[in-house]
């Protein structure tokens, strides 16, 4: 079967819940882009499908899903596949099986995060003018911006795990005044995926499969001063940020439901990987494994038992050398600086391959299991 590469934003807000962006202008900055897709998250709301905003549109194929929480605004969830909300549900467990029931897929939404908010910052300096209410709250300590972490990680049954949310990763890196350059250049400091959260993923995936995606949680926010008015993500900024990349049956390339269920498919099985694409443009990444006897799997679910030897290979787009890390239930086994290296595996395992450009993380790819859970 012949795997065609499409590379998205997903986790992405417009005006039908908080975020200031309109579809029209949402799917041309897509475009604009070079994005293959996109995935829409509004809080609590489908209302952009019955207006007829899913599809192919001018080019991109356009996922519309939903953000669900819980009653204290925690445990948000990503839900896409699925044509109604659930209702009334504020259970984390509860919202996961009736999603699911209901033919939907679903990945918890930032599940590390946590915030700084300038707290060594004078107080008296938060009344400094031309400062306006919102950020005299975020210096202040956060209060209409708190974290929403992911609290129940006893339930079961969610499909994966947003591993980096670009808005998080923004957000926690505020912790003094100097932070105040990362509002006109908020891309220039996206750095990893928290370890914590990496350690997390590796240890449930030796039990079985999480996938991982890339979430941009796109607002567009505007900031006023007096007259003035200042967007500190426009949308065009945010689409070239942190990307999932996912391969699919090139046969379904081009036809709105098959590409559809196909995009969906691949989200849910973590076939493909996550980059930045601030460290460079990561399409035309290869990353496999190939057995003994020529047969290749790609990043993600298997349909049944990869055994034992297998070669795992990674391949950078445009001969780019960078630090090409290989990990085995989250441990490093081999790196090396190269555009392309290979790792023979010779043991059961959870192995993964990651990219790195001096101490900044280019591309993490979704695991590979090789052998019989647990691992």
């Amino acid at each position: 079967m012949a795997l065609r590469e499409i590379c998205g934003c997903i986790h992405l807000h417009t005006t039908f819940s908080d975020g200031g962006c309109d579809y029209p202008t949402l799917i041309k900055a897509a475009r604009g882009a070079g994005l293959d897709y996109i995935g829409v998250t509004d809080h609590m709301t489908l209302k952009a499908q019955s207006e007829h905003n899913a599809g192919l549109r001018d080019g991109v194929l356009v996922l519309i899903g939903y953000e669900h929480n819980d009653e204290r605004n925690l445990n948000h969830y990503l839900a896409f596949g699925t044509n109604e909300i659930v209702e009334g549900v504020t259970d984390p467990q509860e919202y996961i099986d009736q999603i699911k029931k209901k033919g939907g897929i679903g990945f918890l939404a930032h599940p590390a995060e946590k915030r700084d908010f300038f707290g060594n910052l004078p107080a008296s300096m938060c009344d400094a003018p031309p400062l306006n209410d919102t950020i005299k709250s975020i210096i202040k300590g956060g209060a209409t911006a708190p974290p929403y972490p992911w609290t129940r990680w006893d339930a079961k049954g969610y499909d994966g795990i947003e591993l980096w949310n670009q808005m998080s990763d923004w957000m926690e890196q505020l912790s003094g005044w100097q932070s105040v350059i990362r509002l006109f250049y908020p891309r220039r400091f996206l750095a990893n995926v928290p370890q914590n959260l990496l350690a997390k993923w590796d240890e449930m995936n030796r039990f079985g499969f999480i996938s991982g995606i890339g979430g941009v949680d796109a607002h567009t926010r505007k900031f006023t001063f007096g007259p003035f008015y200042y967007t500190i993500f426009p949308i065009k900024v945010e689409l070239r940020g942190i990307r999932t990349h996912l391969y699919i049956d090139e046969s379904m390339h081009g036809d709105e439901a098959k590409m559809t269920q196909a995009a969906l498919e691949a989200l849910k099985n973590g076939r493909g990987f996550i980059s930045n694409f601030h460290q460079g443009d990561a399409r035309g990444a290869l990353i496999y494994s190939e057995s003994k006897n020529g047969t290749v799997q790609y990043p993600g679910r298997s349909t049944g038992i990869i055994d034992q030897p297998q070669t795992l290979n990674v391949k950078l787009p445009h001969k780019v050398k960078a630090r090409i890390r290989f990990l085995r239930n989250g441990e490093e086994v081999q790196s090396a600086q190269d555009c392309e290296a290979q790792l023979k595996i010779n043991e059961p395992g959870v192995y993964r391959a990651e990219v790195y450009k001096g101490s900044n993380a280019w591309i993490y790819s979704n695991p590979f299991p090789v052998g019989a859970y647990p691992l």
